[in-house]
């Protein structure tokens, strides 16, 4: 019995060892595809007047999101249910990793297409930029795509781990990952800066925007770099599968939060005298600090006498004249009845 429960420690210690991390991650990933949801919702009624092509796309994003975590779950399913108690099958791999990678493949390549249609956009049509850009995507589609092809062939995650092939395809798509997303966020960020146009209330705008491009251009290459460290140094964990699983619902959710942003920019150009959060902070600090001044009363003494036609009726019309408010007070306090 000792024998057994040495055994059933050693196989307790080497599943949470391997599936720990990947087990966060999953649930993260979930969570972001309910915020996927609700920024997709909020995209669909604020973008009425949009292209239809948008629509279409948002709609085919939060779709293949929908069957990426479909996948994951599947993987889930056969890591924690169909391989309880079974070191050897926890160490196979399922078709649902390489169909959750395929599925990723296809979500990224869409977000960075968008991407790199607004660097057309903003570069004036700049052929260098976006087609070296879209290279290094291909590249990265590329080796992502032969990376979950040998793990379909291999079959087994410690002999994927020891291929040489698939150590240089997964590295090379991480490196390419993170290349493309600082060449789109570093563009973005240059171009926009560039449009400035020295108004307050632009310029916010354009702060913003810079602002959002490089926190997500940022988490993006930190969540690429931690899938190239992890999968080369952390080899008794899938975390670094875990961590491709999530990739994807960070892609999206960069890419719809910068859509559904327009709403405010749309609502801040139809309402332009509506004062910005700086403005008002600073009148209403004026207003606080301000000394309140007696309001002077302008109003001229003046009599004016209408008569009408027959010279039967004539109507005089006294104005009198007070200098502030006190002096009308005092003028009301002696005219009402004692």
């Amino acid at each position: 019995m000792a024998v057994a429960g040495m055994a059933t420690n050693s196989l307790e210690t080497q599943a949470v060892d391997l599936l720990g991390g990947l087990v966060i991650c999953f649930c993260f990933s979930y969570i972001f595809y309910g915020i996927t949801l609700t920024q997709t919702y909020i995209c669909m009624l604020s973008s009425k007047d949009d292209p239809m092509w948008i629509r279409i796309w948002v709609s085919i994003l939060c779709f293949l999101e929908t069957i990426h975590t479909a996948f994951s779950m599947r993987l889930l399913y056969y890591l924690v249910v169909l391989s309880f108690g079974s070191l050897e099958k926890l160490g196979r791999i399922d078709w649902s990793f390489a169909a959750c990678v395929f599925t990723e493949n296809v979500i990224v390549a869409m977000v960075d297409i968008f991407f790199i249609r607004r660097l057309w956009i903003l570069s004036n049509h700049s052929y260098l930029l976006t087609v070296g850009t879209s290279i290094l995507l291909a590249g990265r589609i590329g080796c992502h795509t032969a990376a979950s092809g040998l793990a379909l062939s291999i079959g087994v995650w410690e002999d994927l781990r020891a291929s040489r092939v698939s150590y240089i395809s997964v590295e090379v798509a991480n490196g390419l990952a993170a290349a493309v997303d600082a060449i789109i966020a570093l563009s973005l960020i240059y171009f926009l800066h560039r449009r400035r146009s020295g108004q307050d209330r632009t310029d916010g705008i354009v702060r913003w925007l810079m602002g959002y491009t490089i926190n997500s251009g940022a988490a993006i290459m930190v969540v690429s770099l931690t899938i190239a460290i992890t999968y080369a140094k952390v080899t008794e964990s899938l975390l670094s599968i875990g961590l491709v699983i999530a990739i994807s619902k960070i892609y999206v959710n960069s890419l719809l939060g910068s859509l559904n942003a327009r709403r405010l920019f749309r609502e801040i150009n139809t309402n332009p005298t509506a004062p910005t959060s700086k403005s008002s902070h600073i009148e209403l600090s004026a207003l606080r600090n301000a000394t309140v001044q007696p309001r002077p009363i302008q109003i001229y003494r003046d009599k004016t006498q209408i008569t009408d036609a027959a010279g039967s009726r004539s109507l005089d019309i006294h104005v009198n004249t007070f200098e502030d408010d006190n002096d009308y007070l005092s003028h009301r306090k002696h005219q009402l009845p004692k």
